[in-house]
């Protein structure tokens, strides 16, 4: 496809290269307006009401840690999948629980990239926390962090790539796209950097939408480029003031609509539809702020249940109500959380698991671990829409 190809509004155009072109955003800002009308306003404000209800989870649970920390590995699985990653939540627990004073236990390469998106979301949302700015510095570390263990020979990490890249077509009869060549990636990256740190041109939530699309067209770096553009999403929330943790796991509307969030960037490349892929990308704010409410209040249902259940002080009653704290443990964890014997910790462990609350989940005899059944049900249950 020829530069002539495109019409006006798509906002960058195509040049000649071997087999296929590349595809040159124009920097930013966008020099075609966008129409930002009542629907869509509409739609910006029940997005920004479900975010709001999110960020006001923190003040009204007593477990937020552990609430944050289940959904930051809740992203970082969904994002790992979809690079193809194959990792459940409660792996990413058991994973924690065997390395606790213990760094050096062997992981998967999946596993390990899991690993890596949680830990470049922590750090990067804590910087967003103290006061820092969107950098492409910040940015860079966080590509390093990614890829740390999983690079392939010769990838360039924690800088913008130095080799052009190719993006197969979900359809077989449509040519791959090919971003900018790699020379053109400081002076755009610059011109993103520029745009977020400006404060954009348009409501926030659009904003995020141009800058998702700019970033994932731009394609900065060799491998990493959706799990680091998808954490970006997290940051520009967080310095928009829109969430003081990390309570929205985006990757997940993304892994279901895989084929579909393709298509809409592309569409806006080539025909500048940007309404389109801004519902979508909107959308996806809203239903993903939504599941994460919906799965706070059942794990708040939950506690209730469990208290009411479990109002006493003896071993067993106190581990139903610990399991929101640390919802994967070994009879260890037991003895020196609640500073008792082996044999009593074995017996709360053997009253829960009888109850249907906890189940084993190594198959062993020895070193078992046992994991509180109805939260990961939460956590790792397929969403309602």
């Amino acid at each position: 496809m020829r530069t002539r190809d495109l019409p006006e509004e798509a906002p960058g155009h195509y040049r000649e290269s071997h087999p296929h072109p590349y595809y040159i955003p124009d920097k930013l800002p966008l020099s075609t307006r966008i129409d930002v009308d009542d629907e869509l306003m509409e739609l910006i404000a029940d997005a920004s009401f479900q975010l709001g209800r999110i960020d006001g989870i923190s003040p009204a649970v007593d477990f937020s840690p552990v609430l944050y920390t289940s959904l930051v590995r809740l992203e970082a699985v969904e994002t790992a999948e979809i690079e193809g990653a194959d990792v459940d939540v409660d792996e990413v627990y058991a994973h924690h629980t065997r390395t606790s004073g213990d760094e050096n236990v062997d992981v998967s390469r999946d596993l390990q990239e899991v690993l890596n998106a949680e830990h470049a979301l922590q750090k990067g949302f804590d910087a967003i926390k103290q006061g820092e700015p969107i950098t492409l510095e910040l940015l860079q570390s966080l590509h390093e962090l990614l890829l740390e263990n999983v690079r392939n020979e010769g990838e360039v990490v924690g800088e913008w790539r130095t080799t052009d890249v190719h993006l197969p077509s979900p359809y077989a009869s449509q040519p791959p796209f090919v971003p900018p060549p790699h020379q053109s990636v400081p002076e755009l990256m610059h011109s993103l950097e520029v745009y977020i740190q400006m404060g954009g041109q348009y409501h926030p939530l659009v904003d995020l939408a141009i800058t998702h699309y700019q970033f994932e067209t731009v394609h900065p770096c060799e491998d990493g480029n959706g799990r680091l553009g998808r954490i970006l999403i997290v940051l520009q929330l967080c310095a928009e003031g829109y969430l003081s943790e990390p309570y929205l796991y985006p990757s997940a509307y993304f892994n279901r609509n895989k084929q579909e969030y393709v298509e809409k960037m592309r569409a806006v490349s080539e025909t500048g539809d940007w309404r389109d892929w801004i519902t979508f990308f909107i959308e996806g704010i809203e239903v993903q702020a939504r599941d994460s409410y919906e799965r706070t209040q059942k794990l708040m249902e939950l506690r209730r249940d469990y208290e009411q259940r479990y109002p006493h002080q003896k071993t067993s009653h106190r581990l139903a109500r610990g399991v929101f704290d640390v919802p994967y443990f070994t009879a260890n964890d037991v003895q020196d959380e609640f500073d008792v014997s082996r044999q009593t910790a074995y017996n709360a462990i053997e009253e829960l698991v009888s109850d249907g609350i906890l189940v084993e989940t190594t198959g062993n005899q020895r070193n078992q671990e046992y994991k509180a059944i109805d939260i990961f049900d939460i956590l790792e249950r397929r969403p309602d829409h």
